[in-house]
């Protein structure tokens, strides 16, 4: 795995590790942006310098569906989220869970992962060497949502996992990447929009006050 590519996962999966205990949703969508940053920056970059080297065809239609998804994922889709925490409230909640079960919970998710990435008994395809961190970044995700009563925090944590599985699929055909794009955007207006509407008919974000009021 090359610098460049190691660093950015690095920095992605602190930042999805981080959002786990964060304890307003502003800060948890400034995680998201971060996580989304990173792991599209080093495809950018790449598909960037290409596009000077070569300045063929092929290379600008590689960089304008690279940069596409990264400015939606990155900049766009936190922006839908926090257009929704405008209209609602930016909510100040803890995991389910106390910090310390939630500490060790994450070092125990992390331990296997890491153990899968450095151990060389494991060693995996080039092509399969980001696998272990991007499923490590996945699990956080995971946890994220079971863990949070707040649906905007769920909601990143639902572009979080998205975003952790964009190292396997980089070489998608570019096809469907408008496709995928436009469905990514789909889902967090509508879903923005149903917390909205919830928070207006329940006065609260809290999806357990939801469920008892319904």
């Amino acid at each position: 795995m090359e610098i460049a590519v190691l660093v950015a996962l690095v920095i992605s999966v602190f930042a999805t590790a981080l959002a786990c205990f964060t304890r307003n949703s502003r800060q948890t969508i400034r995680f998201l942006a971060v996580q989304a940053a990173a792991i599209g920056f080093v495809e950018l970059m790449y598909c960037l310098i290409n596009l000077l080297v070569g300045l063929q065809f092929e290379a600008l239609i590689d960089f304008s569906a690279t940069f596409a998804e990264w400015f939606s994922c990155a900049i766009m889709i936190p922006l839908i989220i926090s257009l929704g925490m405008t209209k609602t409230e930016n909510m100040t909640d803890k995991p389910v869970i106390n910090p310390r079960k939630a500490t060790i919970i994450v070092a125990a998710i992390a331990v296997p992962y890491v153990i899968l990435w450095i151990c060389p008994l494991f060693s995996l395809p080039a092509k399969l060497d980001v696998l272990p961190l991007a499923m490590l970044m996945f699990s956080f995700s995971i946890f994220l949502m079971a863990t949070r009563r707040d649906p905007l925090k769920i909601l990143v944590g639902l572009n979080m996992a998205e975003n952790a599985l964009y190292p396997l699929f980089a070489e998608s055909p570019i096809s469907l990447v408008p496709i995928m794009l436009a469905l990514m955007i789909f889902v967090n207006i509508v879903g923005v929009f149903v917390i909205i509407e919830a928070y207006r008919e329940y006065g609260t974000l809290s999806i357990t006050e939801w469920r008892w009021t319904s």
